[in-house]
């Protein structure tokens, strides 16, 4: 109001801008000249002080322009979101997908693998474990080790196909002895009338007698072209090779050699352990009774009737023997399975005449073949042999009272 009242006149301000800009107030002054000087200096100082605070504002307001410009815009419809969204990808240049991703995944899963599985074998390794040697079970895991290596075969085909060499190998030995006891078929009752005599003769002391008989039974062989000294060679070659081929197999699956634990075979893993399922020791037995049938063709039960009864009785083993097999490693069992249905097969093959003349086999008359008595036959001939036991025991012990009594 002082102020106010100082002055004699009006002052006008013009119009200025707040943008930045230098103020340039215009001032109309009417009055002293005292006084107009000194509302003069206050307009002044007014002015720079708004040229001060127009300069905070214009920092001010372009700080809020750059934040609302990173600030994401929010869109009032999903349908103006999805065309901006569409919009950003189309422009968006694809994601580079690095070349060799797909390639050090699949060579991270493949040295997996390969950590989890043991070292192929090589030559020398059954040998440092002490399981290659010149016995017939250590020459049988070095021809496992020979074939393994040599083919990269899995170690299922390896043991099958071992099974299947060794018994090509005997396959010589085999021909002989079925060519030998072809030939020998037609004499089989005076081989065992002989047979009988001797028995005589060693009972009662006859080492005459016994020369005797032991000469006309050498005569019968060599009028029908065999060796007696061959026929009986058979058994020690044979027996050697099948027990050598059980307890090879059997000793690598329960060392066990690590290769063994990755078969090759899906359904069946681990060679080294049983068959959890118990498929394998039924199909052995299903295998060992059709061996016995088959093979039953080449027996003489006419003149040997109790052949017939034992092939019975191994009939019932080979049932009985499920549960005792249950408990082989796998390994072992694929090995008996394919050495007998190799020897089903083979047994089979050397009846057809045409093999056995290409191989000088006698054929053997279908008369003269071997039947295989039924179970109930067998148990009345146990029967029947047990109670003729009994009598003869009750006869020897009634001569030996006897005797007793004389004395």
């Amino acid at each position: 109001m002082a102020f106010a009242g100082a002055l004699s006149s009006s002052a006008r301000l013009g119009p200025f801008r707040l943008a930045g800009q230098r103020l340039t107030p215009r001032v109309t002054c009417v009055g002293a000249g005292a006084n107009a000087r000194s509302f003069s200096l206050l307009v002044l100082r007014s002015a720079r002080s708004s040229n001060r605070w127009s300069e905070r504002l214009a920092l001010t307001t372009r700080n809020i322009t750059q934040q609302a410009s990173e600030t994401p815009t929010v869109l009032s419809t999903p349908a103006e979101g999805n065309a901006v969204t569409t919009a950003s990808n189309a422009s968006a240049p694809p994601e580079a997908v690095p070349a060799d991703a797909s390639t050090d995944v699949l060579s991270g899963v493949a040295d997996a693998v390969t950590t989890h599985l043991p070292a192929a074998l090589q030559y020398g390794d059954l040998a440092a474990m002490g399981l290659v040697g010149w016995t017939p079970a250590g020459l049988v895991r070095w021809s496992l080790e020979l074939i393994n290596v040599t083919t990269s075969m899995p170690w299922f085909w390896t043991i099958v196909a071992g099974s299947l060499l060794w018994k090509a190998l005997l396959f010589p030995i085999t021909v002989k002895s079925l060519r030998n006891s072809s030939r020998l078929l037609p004499l089989q009752p005076h081989i065992l009338k002989m047979q009988k005599e001797m028995e005589v003769a060693r009972k009662s002391g006859d080492k005459l007698a016994m020369q005797r008989a032991a000469l006309k039974i050498r005569k019968l062989y060599s009028d029908a072209g065999v060796s007696m000294g061959a026929t009986a060679l058979v058994p020690f070659v044979q027996i050697p090779v099948t027990l050598g081929m059980f307890f090879g197999v059997k000793k690598m699956c329960e060392l066990p050699v690590p290769q063994l634990k990755d078969s090759g075979v899906s359904i069946l893993p681990d060679l080294t352990t049983p068959d959890p399922y118990m498929a394998l020791p039924v199909l052995l037995c299903a295998a060992v009774n059709m061996q016995i049938s088959v093979g039953a063709a080449e027996l003489n039960l006419t003149e040997r009737p109790e052949m017939g009864h034992i092939m019975n009785g191994l009939r019932l083993l080979s049932i009985a023997g499920i549960w005792v097999m249950s408990a082989f490693p796998s390994g072992l069992m694929v090995s008996l399975l394919t050495t007998s249905a190799a020897t089903t097969v083979q047994s089979w093959l050397l009846q057809q005449p045409r093999v056995r003349t290409a191989l000088d086999i006698p054929t053997v008359p279908r008369e003269a073949q071997g039947r295989l008595p039924s179970p109930m036959e067998t148990v009345e001939y146990v029967i029947s042999k047990y109670r003729a036991k009994l009598e003869e025991a009750k006869a020897q012990a009634a001569a030996n009272a006897r005797k007793a009594g004389k004395r």
